[in-house]
């Protein structure tokens, strides 16, 4: 083979596996509670709790109190609509009085609830069963 057919055979295969390369997915970085609290803020977190997903909307941050929205739907595709266990459901808006700490709040249901490395964090007690849910931010991008 001449020299020039080498060059060129050398060339395609780096561009080959140039291309290739740039052309794989970047592994994605994989957040989760880390135990850094963060100052309580407005947002948007979802995620599963028991059979339930639940969607967590924290309104406004007052001075001592969050204004929240939660609403919900149950993980089960074929689940059907029972007396007392709904498939889908939606508390009205309330509040939640913000504890000393200024960084989580207590709701009925709901305590300490604060946000750890951006997801929504705390625990839930309801007919006996505790639940310590960590909701994942649904309106905040993160880059690495």
């Amino acid at each position: 083979m001449p020299i020039e057919a080498r060059w060129a055979a050398t060339g395609l295969v780096l561009a080959a596996a140039l291309m290739t390369g740039s052309c794989a997915p970047h592994p994605k970085a994989v957040y989760q509670p880390n135990g850094s609290v963060m100052p309580l803020h407005p947002g948007y977190w979802a995620g599963p709790m028991g059979t339930n997903r639940i969607d967590f909307h924290v309104e406004r941050v007052m001075a001592d109190r969050v204004a929240i929205r939660v609403s919900g739907s149950k993980l089960d595709p074929n689940a059907h609509n029972e007396p007392g266990d709904p498939v889908t459901f939606s508390d009205r808006p309330t509040t939640c009085r913000i504890n000393t700490d200024n960084t989580s709040f207590d709701c009925l249901r709901y305590k300490d609830m604060h946000i750890d490395n951006g997801f929504l964090c705390g625990n839930y007690a309801l007919y006996g069963q505790t639940y310590n849910p960590c909701f994942a931010p649904m309106d905040t991008v993160r880059t690495p």
